[in-house]
Parts: C-alpha cells; structure tokens; sequence
C-alpha cells in the first residue's frame, strides 16, 4: 500500500498492518504488538528522512511460515549512525533490532538503504 509521507499516516499504517497480520498471519497478541512497534519505527524513519510525498509499505509470505515486511521510502541512504548519548531521538534502530531478534527474525535494509525490512518465522514454523 502506498501511504502519505506524514505523521498521521503511521497510525494508518500501524492500523492496517495490524488487521493483516491478525487475518492472515494469526500471530499471538504479545508478538504482534511487538510487531506494530517495529513496522511504526521504520514508517516513521521514512516519514521523518525519506524525501518523497509517500512511501509502500508491503506484506508477504515468501516461503511457507515466513512473514516479510518492507517499508520503502525510494530514498537510497546511507546506513543509520549512532546518536550522540544526548541525543533524545534515534534511537529507534535499536528497538527496532531488540524486537526483531526476539520474535526470532533478521531484518535490515535494501543496498540502496531506501528499503527497510523484517523477516520473521510465524508461529508453528520451524526455526
């Protein structure tokens, strides 16, 4: 789906992601919030630092018990930096990574760095 670049679009965002995952992937409800959180840190990234009207946000399943998420802003960049210790944002990456390695998935972005994902097994998958 393709979202406006804006703030109030991460709520959008979240709100569809969370139906879709709840419809088609049956995550539990602990590992779906962890899930929403991710997905609102990277479309936030996007709204914040890509430089386009809008961004995608796409779901699937390219294996069987796999679920891949990818938020595109079409704005190649660098890899994210570290924030200064007083610094009171940038921290999202951090979350970001916390979160997807303990639902047991990988996630990164794309060689142009305008696309970030996430890789998770979904439950009864093998691991």
């Amino acid at each position: 789906m393709a979202v406006r670049s804006e703030p109030s679009s991460v709520k959008v965002a979240r709100r569809v992601i969370r139906a879709w995952i709840r419809c088609h992937c049956r995550l539990p409800g602990d590992q779906s919030d962890a899930l929403l959180i991710v997905m609102s840190e990277l479309c936030t990234n996007a709204v914040r630092h890509g430089r386009c009207t809008a961004f995608d946000v796409r779901g699937w399943m390219p294996t069987t018990g796999v679920l891949r998420l990818e938020v595109d802003d079409k704005t190649p960049s660098p890899a994210p930096g570290s924030p200064e210790s007083s610094s009171e944002s940038g921290r999202g990456l951090f979350l970001v990574d916390i979160l997807v390695k303990e639902l047991g998935g990988t996630w990164g972005f794309s060689e142009d760095g305008a696309c970030a994902w996430c890789a998770l097994p979904l439950p009864g998958a093998v691991r």
